[in-house]
């Protein structure tokens, strides 16, 4: 009976476990998936995909269909003139003006097809896929932005959170030696300026905890803030309360700011093949079917004016249609140039950003190492810190030494254990920096569980 007992404590205990040890791994996944600005990137992501298959969809041909219904005068006249807000009217000139009103109908189909673009269409498509890469990169780039941003909030949190802890524990032990002080006056083992200062340091205690837990507060609305949700409960996981053991390799050469600034200078190029084939014939196919109704007659004039509402005349035809920009070339040509300019600021960006990421890459590596050295002194420091605070507190109880001696190696165990908790912060935060400069957060949460 004890040990089914027993091993199902031990099952709880390791579900409990579990449990807590996904915390901020939860929490980021519902941050990733609730914050505004990561699902405004998704949508345009997803709006990018949708212009690609817009402009494949181009090689469809078009049908257009159309029926007009007229009141108007027939006064008429043969010339040419410039196209604009004047309606064009058929047929022959008339000899006079008259403002008689008659009916006019026509209806239409019109089916027009470009099949062949000389280029023009595939270098639509080209541009719009590397506008949808950049878009997955940006958002990609967001993400990991948003991921990096909340981790350290949460990070910031943790170590605001366990100093209240250390705080709330300093202030037990001000408590606990003003009892003690008190009783030891009592029986004129001490003088009773120690009972004094103990509670002076008592209250003093208390100020610092209510100062820390307000700073934990604080921490805790940026993190619930960057979380997206607000009935979500937000504890504290205990794997940050340990060391890791960390192999720091090369980065691979995929973080997505580099990659969305070669996917930008792809598409400035894309756009300058766009533009020199803009110079290439339209070759359009097109097919029609209309027809007209009119109430003039042949000689002039009307029977009756409704007579237009039905159609008299029926007409059909297919063609094709060749059209070459012949002066387009000399402004073509100013907006290639600008085009090389804007190739050659993404290139440059480029160059900057992988620059940077390299220099960033040396500097998370080298901070990473040393924060991983400074974590694995810290329990020493804070074991060496109370062993010593214990043998002061027992010849304290002895008489051997004064308040002040006590006070200083309480202090002392204070300050080790807010240090300790600050090194602990640093040696996370150095490793989501090297996570962050290498564009991959699995390697955070790989070592954070």
């Amino acid at each position: 009976m004890f040990k089914k007992t027993a091993t199902g404590f031990l099952f709880l205990l390791m579900f409990y476990q579990a449990q807590a040890q996904s915390q901020l791994k939860e929490l980021l996944e519902i941050s990733t998936a609730n914050y505004p600005e990561l699902q405004a990137k998704r949508l345009e992501t997803e709006a990018a995909q949708r212009l690609v298959q817009y402009e494949r969809s181009d090689f469809l041909p078009s049908l257009d269909g159309s029926y007009q219904m007229v009141y108007s005068t027939n006064n008429n006249i043969t010339g040419m003139f410039l196209p604009g807000l004047v309606l064009p009217i058929s047929g022959p000139p008339v000899p006079e003006n008259t403002m008689d009103f008659t009916y006019g109908s026509a209806a239409s189909l019109l089916m027009n097809w470009n099949p062949f673009t000389f280029g023009k269409r595939a270098s639509k498509i080209q541009t719009a896929k590397f506008g949808q890469e950049l878009a997955q990169h940006q958002e990609t780039l967001t993400i990991l932005e948003h991921q990096v941003r909340f981790t350290e909030a949460y990070l910031n949190y943790w170590a605001a959170a366990s100093m209240s802890l250390a705080a709330e524990k300093n202030k037990y032990r001000f408590e606990t030696n003003l009892e003690l002080s008190k009783t030891l006056v009592d029986n004129g083992l001490r003088p009773g300026v120690d009972s004094a200062q103990f509670r002076a340091l008592f209250v003093r205690s208390k100020i610092d905890y209510l100062q820390a837990q307000k700073s934990a507060e604080s921490y805790l609305a940026k993190v619930r803030e960057l979380l997206g949700e607000d009935q979500k409960e937000i504890g504290i996981d205990p794997n940050l309360q340990r060391t890791v053991a960390v192999q720091t390799g090369e980065p691979l050469d995929n973080h997505p700011l580099l990659q969305s600034s070669r996917s930008r200078t792809l598409m400035e190029a894309s756009r300058k093949t766009e533009l020199n084939r803009s110079l290439m014939p339209e070759l359009n196919l097109w097919g029609t079917a209309f027809a007209r109704g009119s109430a003039i007659l042949f000689e002039g004039g009307f029977n009756d004016p409704t007579d237009g509402l039905a159609f008299s005349r029926y007409n059909y035809g297919v063609g094709f249609q060749v059209a070459v920009p012949i002066l387009q070339f000399a402004r073509t040509s100013k907006m290639v140039q600008r085009q090389n300019s804007l190739i050659s600021a993404a290139e440059a960006y480029e160059m900057q950003v992988e620059r940077s990421l390299d220099k960033d890459r040396t500097v998370a590596k080298v901070t990473l190492e040393k924060a991983l050295e400074s974590a694995a002194l810290a329990p020493e420091y804070v074991q060496a810190a109370e062993y010593s605070y214990q043998a002061l507190q027992a010849r304290y109880d002895a008489g051997l030494i004064n308040l002040n001696e006590l006070v200083q190696g309480q202090a002392d165990l204070a300050k080790a254990e807010a240090e300790s908790i600050k090194v602990m912060a640093e040696m996370w935060k150095a490793l989501l920096y090297y996570a962050a400069v290498s564009g991959d957060m699995d390697f955070f949460l790989q070592n954070l569980n």
